[in-house]
Order: structure tokens, then sequence, then C-alpha cells
């Protein structure tokens, strides 16, 4: 549904009805398009104006935000190339590798743009660090490329492994998410270590010949080394009351874990009424479906499945076997009918020649003599009753076409094809209900062996919710042990792989608490939120941690000095995702609002906690010995 062939077919069919002449229908006839190809249409033209609009607006607050960062809009080429190129080159692979791009991925461009300009902005801020303690140009852009090296690789690794980890799932949208984002953040990465000091050198050079006005000042320093008031306030808070965060942030897991148990034994989304476009809903294609619906069902609830068998003479047994199914389900029936194509037949071959059989025994009884002995009515009635001779056994290629076509393949074959009809009152939006029906209907096996599967709403939609239970928990692991491998060879030191590491167990652990405690349950799109804030919520405290480290262990000076770029970096992270705030399809919706909150959760973590931390941490290794251990060694 809503592939290019639909479109075509809905094109032409609209073409036919606008060529109609005037007057060949009533004047007051209204003609409207509905069902399933007008819907998907109605959803995807949808999405793909949400998309836009949000990519823009995503774009010009991405670009605000550099702009007032850096206080001139020259930053903006510097910054903004490198994901530029990365979201291009995602999209030319998404159309190369699979010919489009699925509702999630629709967004992604914003995605990638918010988390890719990660990388240019930590460079570019290092370089203007640089320049502000008096290096010259060309120093300072060497050393920028080379102090920010390790950090940048590292962001670059964990965001693409976070993107990568949804390539397990056996679930194609999600693979296909995690493929393009993959190539998207590394090809932003590759792309930012040549072209960013070449941009630098070429936006150098135009200024050189502008008016002093025109030209992008020169950044400063505090005499502390401060890049700003905040990170001032916060570099000094963290030091001299590292405790104080660190018990803040026990509080808060604590609140976060309160409903965490319950949550995670059954954390999916089973209403399917929260997961769709409401725009969609309303539109002239949805309105028309429902009408007409009403008009066509009435009271009868026409929602069913269609099962395919094998061969033709399995499907009786299969019948058999679905409403012996049904009717064991503890919570109740829910299916109305099964009709086969035998229902429109005296029933199978076997049953047909016993039928034979009594009407060719009845038909030797009415003999003359018997007829001679009845009044005139009475045996013309018994004529009119007397089977013909002609009577044979009936196959499905004796049924009017009209029958014979609800139950043909494509291929010409006859009875494969059958259709099951819920009661009336069944809801094919509830999960809990559509994971019912696929245990009636699905994989029924014959006595010899055979297995027959269904194609329906309940069946897809069932395999999706059992594909999230399977797929979400080995995505999230996988994305968080490859993420804990990339920390401890980047850190190569115990302290730092257990204060990164923990920064961001507590930030994906807030998260989820988060999720809890307002009730944002887990469906086929935000899930994906979980993975990839394992490696993208990694890069916040990791660069803090190894800022430090490049300045001789200074923590408070690597708050003071990297504070505003990591705060930027997650700020146009949030935008990001915050552009899945604008689409009309409530599941990316939830994506947006679940990202969010671990952008913000790993971001708070990596600011005050992770150098509250380490500031403990390294008065613990200082600690002198204490008197019993001192006499013992003397």
């Amino acid at each position: 549904m809503g592939g290019a062939p639909d479109d075509a077919l809905f094109a032409r069919v609209r073409t036919v009805m606008d060529g109609v002449r005037p007057g060949t229908f009533h004047p007051a006839m209204k003609i409207s398009y509905g069902g399933d190809i007008p819907n998907a249409k109605a959803e995807k033209d949808s999405l793909i104006s949400e998309a836009l609009t949000a990519t823009a607006i995503a774009t010009a607050l991405i670009l605000i935000g550099i702009a007032w960062f850096y206080g001139s809009p020259w930053s903006l080429p510097i910054v903004f190339f490198p994901p530029v190129f990365g979201v291009g080159c995602a999209y030319a692979f998404a159309t190369a590798r699979y010919g489009f791009v699925n509702s999630s991925g629709a967004f992604l461009g914003a995605i990638i743009l918010g988390n890719g300009i990660n990388y240019p902005i930590v460079l570019y801020s290092r370089y203007k660090e640089f320049r502000a303690r008096g290096m010259v140009a060309d120093v300072a852009r060497r050393e920028a490329v080379w102090n920010a090296f390790r950090a940048e690789l590292v962001g670059s690794f964990v965001a693409s492994i976070a993107y990568g980890s949804l390539t397990v799932t056996r679930f194609r949208g999600f693979s296909q998410f995690g493929v393009i984002g993959f190539v998207g953040m590394l090809l932003v990465w590759i792309s930012m270590i040549p072209c960013l000091p070449a941009l630098i050198v070429a936006l150098e050079k135009v200024q050189a010949r502008l008016p002093v006005w025109m030209r992008e000042a020169e950044a400063k320093l505090g005499e502390d080394e401060s890049r700003g008031p905040i990170s001032r306030l916060v570099g000094n808070a963290t030091e001299r009351a590292p405790r104080v965060f660190i018990a803040i942030a026990a509080v808060v897991t604590i609140a976060a874990v309160w409903k965490l148990p319950t949550f995670l034994r059954d954390p999916w989304e089973y209403d399917f009424d929260k997961l769709g476009s409401l725009g969609a809903r309303n539109s002239g294609a949805f309105k028309a479906t429902k009408k007409a619906n009403d008009i066509v069902r009435g009271k009868k609830n026409l929602e069913g499945a269609i099962v395919l068998a094998d061969r033709p003479e399995q499907v009786p047994e299969v019948k058999k076997r679905i409403l012996e199914r049904d009717a064991a389900d503890p919570q109740g029936p829910l299916i109305d009918a099964v009709n086969t194509i035998w229902d429109y037949l005296p029933g199978t071959p076997a049953e047909q020649e016993e039928k034979l059989l009594v009407l060719a025994r009845i038909h030797g009884r009415i003999t003359p003599g018997v007829l001679g002995r009845m009044k005139e009515d009475e045996a013309n009635n018994l004529r009119e009753m007397d089977p013909p001779d002609t009577l044979h056994v009936l196959a499905s290629g004796d049924l009017p076409l009209a029958v014979k076509r609800r139950f043909e393949e494509k291929n010409g074959t006859l009875g494969t094809p059958f259709y099951v009809d819920y009661r009336p009152g069944t809801s094919t939006n509830d999960g809990h209900t559509l994971l019912r029906l696929a245990a009636t209907i699905d994989g029924i096996v014959l006595p010899d062996g055979t297995r027959v599967d269904t194609a329906s709403r309940s069946t897809v939609f069932a395999e999706m919710i059992r594909s999230l239970a399977r797929d979400g928990p080995l995505a999230t692991s996988v994305s968080f042990c490859a993420v804990l491998v990339v920390v401890i060879i980047a850190t190569w030191s115990r302290r730092g792989t257990f204060a990164v590491i923990l920064t961001l167990v507590l930030g994906v652990t807030w998260t989820v608490g988060f999720a809890a405690q307002f009730g944002v349950r887990l469906n086929f799109l935000n899930f994906i939120a979980l993975p990839i804030t394992f490696g993208i919520g990694s890069e916040y405290p990791f660069n803090i941690y190894d800022r430090s480290r490049l300045l001789g262990g200074d923590i408070t000076s690597a708050v003071k000095l990297h504070l505003g770029a990591v705060a930027l970096c997650s700020f146009t992270t949030v935008v990001g995702y915050g552009s899945l705030l604008f689409a009309d399809n409530q599941a990316l919706q939830s994506f947006g609002k679940l990202s969010i909150a671990g952008e913000i959760a790993c971001v708070l973590g990596a600011l005050l906690f992770l150098p509250s931390l380490l500031h403990v941490l390294r008065d613990w290794s200082a600690r002198p010995l204490s008197s019993d251990r001192s006499r013992s060694r003397t």
C-alpha cells in the first residue's frame, strides 16, 4: 500500500472520473475516493509534507543556535557542510540500496543533521579555543584536529554503532533505518576531517578581504579560561559540592526506577489507535471509507483474515482446526464464520458421493406403479422431486464466475484461499486481540505435518509485536556492549570507563523511568530510541572526560572550556529529534519524545554528574593511608 503502482492506479481512476461528461450523474451526487489505496496515499502525502516541514524548521533552529553560539554567521558553512553531506549521502544510499525510505526514515534527515553536526561543533570549538589562546591559525587548525581526533572518532563510532545495532533485528523497517543512519553518521565524520579545516582556510581568506566589521569576532576566554558564565558556574559548583550532585542523581535514579519493574514486564503499546496518523484519519479518503463501510456492512463486522492453503483438499481440515482453536480460547471466541469454496458446494467429493447414493435410491423407488396409485397433484409433486439421472459430483469449477473469483489464485488454482470473518465488536486495533487472533488462525498444522500460515492484519501486527519483544532487547544489548568496548579501548582507564559508562547507564535509566512515570509505552518506532541513546548519549560524558585527560586531569577546566560545545551538540540533537514532534503520526511523535528525554537525561548526567563523580574518584584515589595500615607497613 502506498507504492508507485497504487499511486498510478489511483491517478488513473481520478482521470477517468474527471473526464465524465457533465450531466451524467444526478446534480446532487458527490464522488469521493475511499479504501486501502486512497487511505495509504493520504497517509504517505501527509508524512512527506510533515517531514519536509519538520526538516526545514529543524534546519532553521540549528542554524540560529550555531550562529548565536559562535556569535557570527561565518560559522554556519564551516559547521553545516559535513552533516549536510552526510544526510545527502544517506538518502542517496537509501535510494540506491532500497529504492525508498520507510516512515521513520522520512525524518532521518533531520535526525542525522541534529546528531552529525556534533562533530564539527566540537572540532570548530576546539579551534576557536586555541585561537583564543594565541595560537596562529595554521597551528590552531592542526592542534584542533589532533586534540579532538579521539573524541570525534569515538563519537562517530558509538553513534554509528547505535544505528548499526538495529541491523541485527529481523524487522526490515528497523534494519533499514539502522543501515541508513550508520552510513550517514559515518560519512559525516569522514567528510569533516578534510573538509572542515579546508573550509576554515577558505572562509578566513574571504574575511581577510572584507572590512573589519564584517569579519568574525575572535573568540575570547575568561580569566579562568571559561567560555562563559554558565560554564564557569557549573565548573565551580561541581568542584565545590560534588557529593551534592551525586546525591541528587541518586534521588532521581530512585524515583526513576520506582515503576521500572512493572513497566519492564510488559512495556509495549497494544492500542494501535495511539500509533496512527490523526490527520490522515480526518482526510477525505478516510471519511469516504468509513461512510462506505457503514452503508455496506451496517452492523456486521467485515474485518477478517484471508488464509491460503497449499492444496484445496486441505481447506476443510484447516477450517475445522481454526474453529476448534477459537472455541478453546479461554477469553471467548472471536470468529464469526470461516468461508471456504466448499461452503458453496454440496460438500466434499466423498460427501457428495454419499448424497448421490441416497438420491439414487430415492430415484429407484419412484416407479410408474407408485406414481399411478397417487392422486394427480401428489404425483406431480413427486415427479418434481425425482432426482434426475444427470446428477454428478460437483467441483469448484462448476460454480458461477462471481463465486470462483473470491477463491481463486492468480495462477488459476481454485479453493486454496478462504476467509475468516471476525465477530462483531472485535477490535483489530487492539494488540492483545490481534495476538489472540493470530494464535487462532496462524500456523495450523495438519495431520500430515503440513503447516498452513495466514496473511492478515492480525498476523502481520502480531508478528510485529513479537518482533519487538524479540528484537528490542537484542538491539539494545548489542548497542550497549559495543559502546562499552569502544569506551574501554578509548579511555584505557578503569576510572574513566567506570565514570563514562555509569553516567550513560544513569541517563538511560532516567529515560526509561520517564517513560514508566508518564505512561509512554514502547512501540515499533520509539523503541529505536533506546539503542540510539546508548550510542549518542555516551558522546557527552566521554567528551568531558577526554577533555579533562588532555588537560592533565583538570576536571573543572574541562567543564569550563567544553560545556558550551557539549550543550550546543545536545541542543542540535534535541532539535533533530524534535522534528518528529511535527509528525502527525503518533508513533513518530512518541519516538521524538522518548529520544528527547534520553538526550536531556544524558547531557545533564555528562555536565553535572560526571564531573562530580570524577572529583570524588580523584579525592578517593588521593586519600592518604590510615594510621593502622601505615604502622603495619613500617
